[in-house]
């Protein structure tokens, strides 16, 4: 079995961790691959860690391109790509050794599979060793395990994103048909791609297996900031879902099913986001009412005042403990 997979690796002044992602590469049971490192207009030094690496392993393929942005540096690797497969990875996560075996062996043997995936740890940058289910470090197992197709997948994908970006493994043909990453996407562009492949009717099946793995690196960087990042983003891609769904080529009764169920999300999600967010935070309130509009905005600005107005009444009344008598 030796199908060639490119591992498609965006990077952005990321020189300081580059050597032991691709020497994690190098530790894979499966040899055939490809990886195309994406400098994506890095001021560091990026070109000297991957040249050192691509002048003793032709496996390794140095690109540059000005910065662009992440989903145009993958756009960028898939075009170049040569691989019957497509496995992405972050330039600062790592893959365990027998995921690419494992995977191939997989869609070898399932040629109707289109895309396969596997679970996911998140480590801390500092101290490896602890690892979590999830980004937020709250030891939750998010990640479905789904074998579909068609409108129960696409309803999947509405309701959350199904795989991290280095999970999966996909046929590079699948990628060309979506057109790639959505370049004006931001924080969501990896769920956006998926979704974008279930429309065009690909089957995604989990692959469950411990020896199948990627791993994911948390960075000292604020957490609770990063997911605000990453709500917003969600909304700007729930509105973009419904002119997606354009193309599904669905009967009207499951389109109407699908709008309701990404309204209710929608709506769910951006009360929860005015909820707990910060009123005197300006700036992250003027990302919103872009995100939202006016009108959406401000509905929700009052229920939010109203809602920690309630439960700062509530906590004083906790505080209280005067005798009735």
């Amino acid at each position: 079995m030796n199908a060639l997979v490119s591992i498609i690796i965006p990077a952005y002044n990321y020189g300081f961790v580059l050597a032991e992602t691709i020497e994690n590469l190098f530790q894979q049971s499966y040899p055939y691959w490809e990886a195309i490192i994406v400098d994506d207009g890095s001021s560091d030094n990026t070109r000297e860690v991957v040249e050192g690496f691509a002048g003793t392993d032709n496996r390794i393929q140095y690109v540059f391109q000005k910065n662009s942005g992440v989903s145009a540096a993958r756009n960028h690797g898939i075009r170049i790509s040569k691989g019957k497969y497509i496995q992405f990875l972050d330039a600062d996560d790592l893959l365990s050794p027998e995921k690419l075996s494992i995977q191939v062996a997989f869609m070898e043997t399932h040629p109707e599979t289109d895309l396969s995936y596997t679970n996911h740890l998140y480590f801390e940058n500092d101290d490896p060793q602890k690892t979590y289910p999830d980004y937020e470090r709250n030891n939750y197992d998010w990640l479905p395990r789904i074998n579909l197709q068609g409108y129960d997948l696409i309803r999947q994908l509405m309701y959350s994103n199904i795989a991290v970006v280095s999970s999966p493994m996909l046929k590079r043909g699948l990628a060309l048909k979506t057109g790639g990453f959505p370049e004006d996407s931001h924080h969501t562009e990896d769920w956006e791609f998926w979704f974008l492949c279930t429309l065009q009717q690909a089957r995604f099946t989990y692959i469950d297996s411990e020896h199948a793995r990627t791993f994911i690196r948390i960075h000292g960087q604020s957490v609770s900031q990063g997911i605000e990042i990453m709500q917003a983003g969600e909304l700007r891609f729930r509105d973009r879902m419904e002119q997606h769904l354009q193309q599904a080529g669905l009967s009207a009764g499951e389109m109407e099913q699908l709008l309701q169920q990404n309204l209710k999300s929608r709506d769910k999600l951006f009360k929860y986001m005015m909820y707990h967010a910060d009123l005197t935070n300006f700036d992250y309130l003027k990302k919103l009412v872009k995100i939202t509009g006016k009108k959406r905005f401000f509905s929700y600005l009052l229920k939010s005042i109203n809602y920690k107005r309630k439960q700062l009444f509530k906590g004083s009344s906790r505080k209280y403990t005067g005798n009735a008598g």
